[in-house]
């Protein structure tokens, strides 16, 4: 017929680009979920180039970037380009280029959740997501304590367990898991008006804070006691004051009774292994190990040796490990201190800026909250403040802000970000 129109070859912008947005927000919502699983890592490898081939697909269809700017941009941007510039003149190039890639996924997941996790439903469909992990991983983990006795060689993986991991990769990854996203349960519970919600969000804090007591670790405590002064100071409010003492007492005391058994009977608490856990020998030898480090940091001020958790160890070999070694037991090798790491691996610039990026961040969250207009926005906002308090804490003692840990930092910190203050970003 000579009238008839032809079908469109190309489907417009606007008829493909829904469906694409669901397609990346499905994506997402899969690689996160993933990333506290260790037998789950072929999804956030496969996964990540997956959603990079859709991200350009997605600006092709659309003729424009997903990118907003927001008040962390320069801190963040100059931490990226500063690491980036020092990968030249690491002593191991190519493995400092690897580990600067693993940082461009970050700064990537960060933009990413931003933009496509903009819309309310989906922020608070991410954020059940993320509470309901994290009470999987906090009952997992106290389900292997329980069973730790009976388990021993058929544990999965065919050892034994001496400390508990739940799914992720160790003990550690563990305990900054659960200092990282226990501070976005207690916000729900205080913010959330349904009680069905605030009861699921305490039920998981609850495990998780009983999951991070049973790791025995002294530095997740610490870090667990000081988000809850942070609580306490943010929200200002008296019953937040009554639960946080409640809280900080109780772990204070259980710990105080640890100590007790453990100098009545030892033998009794061997399984917590007594050697380290109830000693200072971790804290003498991660300051013979930092030590150490600051005398690398003294020949290499500017540009480091190498950004990149491992290269300490590349560089140093067995003398770093001698550091933290005494008759009976040696540390895994490392700086064990993140500030430390970012210091000796790419210079003090790196430490300078990453600094500024945490300040930025925790001033951008305590001024969200105070200027909250809805629900979400304060639970995320106090979440965040927290969360940042926390992993410093934590990772004073150990350098965990890396790898799917690291990128559960930046996708929380994508979806907490003041969306006030974002503004998006004109095509050029």
């Amino acid at each position: 017929m000579a009238d008839a129109v032809a079908a469109p070859s190309v489907a417009t912008p606007s008829a493909v680009l829904p469906n694409l947005d669901r397609i990346i927000r499905g994506l997402l919502y899969v690689y996160i979920f993933s990333l506290p699983f260790k037998r789950l890592l072929f999804i956030e490898r496969n996964g990540f180039i997956i959603l990079c081939v859709l991200l350009v697909l997605w600006c092709a269809v659309n003729r424009r970037h997903f990118f907003l700017r927001t008040p962390i941009d320069l801190p963040l941007l100059a931490f990226i380009a500063w690491v980036g510039f020092t990968v030249p003149f690491a002593t191991f190039p190519l493995y400092s280029s690897k580990e600067f890639a693993k940082l461009l996924q970050q700064g990537l997941m960060f933009y990413t959740v931003m933009f496509f996790f903009r819309d309310s439903v989906h922020r608070w469909r991410l954020v059940w997501m993320l509470i309901g992990e994290l009470a999987l991983v906090s009952a997992y983990g106290i389900w292997q304590f329980e069973m730790r006795p009976w388990l021993g060689p058929f544990a999965p993986g065919g050892r034994e367990y001496h400390l508990i991991e739940s799914f992720l990769s160790g003990d550690v990854a563990l305990t900054t898991y659960l200092v990282m996203l226990i501070p976005i349960s207690a916000s729900m519970v205080l913010y959330k008006p349904e009680l069905w919600k605030r009861a699921f969000a305490g039920s998981s804090m609850g495990l998780a804070v009983l999951c991070q007591f049973l790791t025995f670790s002294r530095a997740g405590l610490l870090a667990i006691l000081a988000e809850a002064v942070v609580f306490v100071w943010v929200t200002g409010q008296k019953k937040v004051a009554y639960w946080a003492s409640v809280l900080v007492l109780t772990l204070v005391v259980g710990a105080a009774g640890l100590l007790v058994m453990n100098k009545l009977s030892p033998e009794s608490l061997s399984f917590i292994h007594g050697q380290t856990k109830f000693t200072t020998y971790n804290l003498d030898a991660r300051i013979n190990v930092w030590m150490f480090a600051l005398q690398k940091l003294a020949d290499h001020p500017l540009f480091g040796i190498g950004y990149g958790k491992d290269n300490f160890y590349l560089v140093t070999g067995k003398e770093s490990q001698m550091m933290s070694a005494t008759s009976t037991t040696v540390m895994p090798a490392g700086t064990h201190n993140t500030f430390l790491d970012l210091a000796v691996g790419a210079g003090i610039p790196a430490i300078v800026i990453f600094c500024w990026l945490l300040v930025t961040l925790l001033l951008d969250g305590f001024n969200q909250f105070q200027k909250a207009g809805s629900p979400i926005e304060r639970t995320l906002a106090l979440a965040l403040v927290t969360s940042v308090v926390g992993m410093a804490i934590r990772n004073f003692f150990d350098h965990m802000w890396i790898g799917t840990l690291a990128v559960q930092f930046w996708v929380l910190v994508g979806l907490t970000i003041s969306l006030s203050s974002v503004r998006p970003v004109e095509p050029a």
